[in-house]
């Protein structure tokens, strides 16, 4: 038996999946109570003896998923009966040899599938799963001449694409989409009565199912090491009859959110570009009990698009649902090959342009703007919690569902109303609803919430769909089902699928290339650039802003056009530029507009408050056979407190905003008088909160802070109005809200009033901790304290009389930020950790304060809802961070997490193992 280690990379063996083969995987230490490594054995006929080959791998999701695809593969291979005799499967020499793969029509394969297949050949991948509000900052586009396609080629998929209704021929599919709020509770029902329509004996060819409430433990929030996603699906496949029917085309999770879509496995030869996205819009988008969870893939020519979502929970918050919403629609990035990420409703690039002088120009121009109407997903299907409530007293709504009055319900019901103002969902539908409220009911019961809250019944859970071609067949809730406080829902839908006919399609694209060539001669290309300057005048950090630049083909011919990277630069703009789009084609006559979007956020703006770089670039405009353009970018940024280090915001009396500016400048005059003190304008938040507290003497001003002005001002907030604020710390704040905190914090004016300003500033705290340049931990000490976090010793030697003197320090240092200093002398010598002691006394004075209120807001746990448990899952992750380009895996993030949790509760051990 040959044993393959797990960094033998080199492929020596190549197996085609037959039916007759069979994989197993066994337990390499038997005695271990919990295997880290198994043995993956993989076992077929050869021509004289059984053979064998096995493999040492890391258990973990990526084998999970090596056999769910094992599985389905061999399913394809059983049902087209496919076998290995005269196989020679040549194209393995392609990774033999560490050449491109290139595909290779096959009899199997249609010359438009095998056309498609090569352009649009993408790997099932998963998406990042904690990307920013905006993607504009990531690394910028890279120019690579051999991986990008052919303008030329491009233009022509983009006119196939306008022009595929010729060439294809609608099919129609029938898809169940369901969702379930579980509630945390392990399957014990059979889930036939929801996913087996009885009323139709043909089963659906694809399965869309959403869960919610998955697991509600605290080491899932964070960790997403739940293994209910196992048993769902299990329960799914046991039900539908997975081994003879279907295949499972991605299951995706994220915390209590879980999206599992089955195709039948005669169509899965048919799918291609799988992308599975999560979304948290939880503080930071990690603590993800609320957000998306979004699947994409191709069925025949076909793009669909299924999103799981649970959005804010409780009555009144309609307002935090629509964000919600709009969070998972904004922040769901899908990518492909050499182009920009696309959210789920982006519409494709028209990255080409038509003249309409022509009846062949006004016929594109005219399909090509019915095509940027639909968008990139030509069908979209929607399932989830998504709480939305019944604005009605409680005895009026329960007697109107008894009534079975449902359509005066649906005239109050939150997602009609916000539906019919196009806040939420425009352009999709639901079908009418004729069953019972979902939501909220006695677990084990029919019987609505008896509890003390008396939580009035609603339609929480929805189906709704947007695209054209879809017939729904039923929607109903499931009243059988009592595991949960909600009822499951499902839909039952016929949708149109478009199937490409081979000969049509030659012929269209023959008279695309025509045309195209008909256009094409041997002059120059020649343009008129609308300008060669963008400036962005006094950009703020986070805040998004766009110009844009006009090209026109001046020239007789085709002008293709690409920014091109600098000399000795792989990329052609900075990292707080994007330009959309990247390269295009222009026919004579016509105009193409280029948008230059910029963004300043936590990985470029260290860099730009320090001076070392300035929002300064140039980017090359080149034209095919062309000459090249240059275009200056220029912008003036307004520092900010967001990622300056620790040394220099201690250091710093006045608003950081006031270092870049004149003492004297007329904006200056507005914030304080001339007779006042160029002091930092803190203010008092108790009777007084809209106006800066007037000194009633002088004080003598220190040379150094001994905690940054702009967190002491967000904590004191916290402390004055939030310490009883439900899910404190796990919410998201308000975008419009968390802007204006930003200016206040920069300024040094007053807080205002706004919006959710508790969940707000909260997380601007997190968002402020996390893009400091060097955390409170710094980086060179982070590895001690991820060795010191299982001895109690070594992390803290406080008792519980010490933590008193901690709290005196904490209440001492509220009046002003000046105080800190005082009574942290007091009491520097009762906390003396061993790994502490060593950090910068900023650095430690920071820890011991953020501890302190850390503490506090632990003491109003009966009322915000939080734990230690998760306060140092969360807190960890900013306060305790590893270095730059570096990573943190499970087991570092529980050991930062049990650090942490020493200094909030110092009478109790931690309940994550290390």
């Amino acid at each position: 038996m040959s044993l393959l280690k797990k960094n033998q990379l080199d492929i020596n063996l190549a197996l085609p999946i037959f039916p007759e083969v069979e994989v197993t995987l066994l337990d390499s230490n038997p005695n271990a109570k919990k295997a880290k490594t198994g043995l993956l054995k993989l076992t077929w006929a050869g021509e004289s003896d059984t053979e064998e080959v096995v493999f040492e791998v890391a258990l973990g999701e990526y084998v999970q998923q090596f056999v769910q695809e094992f599985k389905a593969a061999k399913a394809v291979a059983v049902n087209e009966g496919q076998v290995t005799a005269g196989a020679t499967h040549a194209w393995i020499s392609n990774y033999i040899n560490k050449q491109p793969i290139s595909i290779v029509a096959t009899p199997e394969m249609t010359p438009v599938e095998n056309y498609f297949r090569q352009l649009n050949n993408v790997q099932n991948i998963d998406a990042p799963e904690n990307l920013m509000d905006t993607y504009m900052a990531r690394s910028a586009f890279e120019y690579n001449p051999q991986t990008l396609k052919s303008v030329k080629e491009e233009w022509i998929a983009k006119q196939l694409e306008i022009k595929k209704s010729e060439f294809t021929e609608p099919r129609t599919l029938t898809l169940l989409c369901g969702s379930w709020n579980v509630n945390g509770r392990t399957p014990k029902e059979n889930l036939a009565p929801w996913l087996i329509p009885n009323e139709h004996p043909e089963l659906p060819d694809v399965y869309a199912v959403g869960f919610q409430e998955l697991d509600l433990s605290a080491e899932a929030f964070v960790f997403n090491e739940s293994n209910r996603e196992a048993m769902w699906c299990a329960m799914i496949e046991d039900c539908i009859n997975l081994d003879k029917v279907y295949t499972k085309v991605k299951s995706k999770q994220l915390v209590g959110m879980l999206l599992c879509v089955y195709v039948k496995t005669v169509h899965i030869p048919h799918i291609r570009n799988v992308q599975a996205v999560v979304t948290g819009t939880g503080i930071m988008g990690m603590m993800g009990n609320k957000g998306g969870v979004a699947i994409r893939f191709r069925l025949f020519d076909t793009d669909l698009c299924f999103v799981n979502s649970h959005l804010a929970s409780d009555s009144g918050r309609c307002d935090r649902r629509n964000q919600d919403y709009q969070e998972v629609v904004k922040r769901t990035l899908f990518t492909m090959p050499n182009g920009p990420p696309f959210t789920i409703f982006d519409h494709e690039y028209v990255w080409f342009f038509f003249s309409p002088d022509s009846f062949f120009g006004l016929f594109c121009l005219f399909v090509a703007l019915l095509l940027t109407v639909g968008g990139r997903h030509s069908l979209v299907f929607w399932v989830g919690d998504l709480n939305y409530r019944i604005p009605l007293p409680d005895s009026e709504v329960k007697s109107l569902v008894k009534a079975r009055d449902y359509q005066k319900l649906l005239k109050y019901d939150e997602l009609t109303v916000e539906r019919n103002a196009k806040h939420v969902f425009v352009g999709f539908e639901e079908g009418p609803i004729d069953f019972y409220p979902t939501y909220k009911f006695d677990v084990g019961t029919d019987t609505f919430d008896s509890s003390e809250k008396q939580r009035t019944p609603a339609w929480c859970d929805r189906v709704l769909w947007k695209g054209a071609g879809v017939k729904q067949r039923t929607y109903t809730g499931h009243m059988v089902f009592r595991t949960s406080d909600h009822k499951p829902v499902s839909s039952l839908v016929d949708f149109a699928v478009q199937v490409v006919q081979p000969k049509r399609f030659a012929e269209v694209r023959q008279q695309i290339v025509r045309e195209m060539d008909k256009m094409e001669n041997e002059c120059r290309p020649d343009a008129v650039i609308s300008t060669n300057l963008a400036k962005f005048p006094d950009v703020k950090f986070m805040t998004r802003y766009t110009q844009s630049i006009v090209i026109e083909n001046s020239g007789q011919v085709i002008l293709q056009f690409r920014f091109i990277p600098k000399l000795d630069e792989k990329k052609f703009c900075k990292p707080w530029l994007r330009i959309n789009p990247p390269v295009g084609m222009i026919v004579p006559g016509e105009k193409a507009t280029v948008e230059l979007m910029l963004m300043v956020d936590a990985t470029t703006a260290a860099s730009l408050n320090t001076g070392e770089e300035r929002l300064e670039d140039i980017l090359i405009l080149h034209l095919e056979n062309g000459k090249d353009y240059f275009v200056s970018i220029t912008g003036n940024f307004l520092r900010t407190c967001f990622c300056t280090p620790l040394v220099t915001l201690v250091n710093t009396l006045r608003p950081v905003r006031d270092l870049t500016q004149p003492a004297a400048a007329s904006s200056s005059s507005d914030r304080r008088t001339k007779s006042q003190p160029p002091q930092p304008n803190l203010i008092d938040f108790g009777e007084s909160a809209s106006t800066p507290a007037a000194p009633t003497s002088k004080p003598e001003e220190p040379k150094k802070l001994h905690i940054p002005k702009e967190l002491w001002r967000m904590v004191d907030f916290l402390f004055t109005y939030g310490l009883d604020e439900d899910n404190l710390f796990a919410t998201s704040g308000n975008e419009q809200s968390m802007e204006l905190i930003r200016e206040c914090l920069d300024t040094g004016l007053p807080f205002e009033t706004m919006p959710d300003a508790v969940h707000s500033i909260s997380e601007c705290l997190i968002r402020f901790l996390e893009a400091l340049p060097d955390p409170v931990i710094p980086f060179v000490h982070y590895q001690r304290c991820l060795d010191s976090n299982s001895n109690y010793t070594l992390c803290k030697q406080v008792s519980c009389c010490e933590r008193g003197f901690l709290f005196f320090f904490f209440f001492c240092s509220r009046g002003c930020y000046y105080c800190v200093g005082l009574t942290q002398r007091f009491v520097c010598w009762w906390l003396l950790p061993q790994v502490l002691t060593q950090l910068p006394s900023e650095h430690y004075n920071l820890f011991v304060y953020l501890m302190a209120f850390l503490r506090e807001v632990l003491s109003h746990a009966v009322t915000n809802g939080l734990s230690a448990e998760k306060l140092a899952l969360l807190f960890s992750a900013v306060l305790l961070r590893p270095g730059p380009d570096k990573t943190r895996d499970a087991a570092s993030t529980k050991k930062a997490s049990n650090f942490i949790y020493h200094f909030l509760l110092n009478d109790e051990e931690p309940q994550f193992a290390s």
